[in-house]
């Protein structure tokens, strides 16, 4: 039996950004009422909160069937498939000595490659040490009946060169069974040409395993709420709809969004679930209005360096 580790952890909830909050309140806006998603099981949770928070709340409707936590460390037992991720190369050694009890205790069926190789904020690695690693962890767990996903670059432009050099190297040496994404912008037929283009380029299934409706590029040009909605409305609906996307997962399920526009959690500053966390989920009966009861941003400071986790999921734009 595994156990959550503060290190684990860390990785998406060390950094929290209290000095820069504002409280951002509009009680009287009208929004857009969501509409109601397939329910199907390619919904899962990116999930940063350990035990601190109840991962049940986002299982009643069905929607939802797996979880992970950018870490070999499951949180307390649930109904929901959990599927472990390699995130770089400081975290073999857990990843190593864990994967076994992983396979025998919970049965896991999947595996996530490195978590953003290309950027010096994340795992950092070269198209070659990416292999390395990749060889000796991942591969093997191919012979125990694991399907392997893809290291998952950013959406920056040296994502998708790094997981080509990546393969190249490989030289069909590594299996890779499903591809791995991460994107961020504004715009729902941005992303959906973006997952197309990683389709035809790699020709394999797709687990789009970080998205959302935000703007690196420009941090005054961001998502309203009712922008957040009508975009998970239309790309979740679309995944769900399309064959070779396998799974997917938002960001985030999380109280603070650690630079990250507020608008796009699915959960309050409480940990509670809200209106567009019910979305998410397919819940039968979305309540309009319902917006993130969580402390915001000041859209100004959504691109400050010191914010780990927008540095690391904007992947510096590079």
């Amino acid at each position: 039996m595994t156990r959550l580790t503060t290190s684990s952890t860390f990785l998406l909830s060390l950094i929290v950004v209290c000095s820069f909050l504002s409280i951002n309140a509009s009680p009287t806006q009208s929004y857009e009422r969501a509409v109601t998603v397939t329910n199907t099981s390619k919904a899962g949770l990116a999930w940063p909160n350990g035990r601190t928070v109840d991962i049940t709340q986002f299982t009643h409707t069905g929607k939802v069937s797996w979880y992970y936590t950018w870490s070999p460390d499951p949180v307390a037992r649930t109904d929901l498939e959990f599927v472990p991720m390699l995130w770089g190369s400081n975290q073999a050694d857990e990843f190593n000595s864990t994967i076994d009890g992983l396979i025998s205790d919970l049965g896991i069926t999947s595996v996530l490659g490195m978590n953003e190789p290309q950027q010096p904020g994340q795992s950092n690695l070269t198209p070659e040490q990416g292999v390395d690693l990749w060889k000796t962890y991942i591969e093997p767990l191919k012979s125990r009946g694991l399907r392997l996903g893809s290291p998952a670059p950013s959406s920056a432009d040296s994502g998708k060169t790094w997981l080509q050099d990546f393969l190249n190297i490989c030289n069909g040496t590594c299996t890779v069974d499903f591809i791995a994404l991460h994107w961020y912008y504004i715009d729902a037929d941005n992303f959906i040409n973006y997952v197309e283009d990683f389709h035809e380029t790699f020709q394999r299934p797709i687990w789009v395993t970080e998205w959302d409706c935000q703007n690196f590029a420009n941090a005054n040009q961001q998502c309203s709420y009712n922008d957040v909605v009508s975009f998970l409305n239309t790309t979740q609906s679309w995944m769900d709809e399309t064959d070779y996307v396998e799974r997917y997962s938002w960001f985030g399920a999380m109280r603070n969004l650690q630079g990250v526009n507020p608008d796009n959690g699915l959960m309050d500053s409480k940990g509670e679930i809200n209106n567009l966390g019910g979305q998410y989920i397919g819940d039968p009966n979305p309540q309009p209005g319902g917006r993130n009861a969580a402390l915001s941003l000041n859209p100004s400071l959504w691109l400050l360096p010191a914010t780990f986790v927008a540095t690391a999921i904007a992947g510096l734009w590079c």
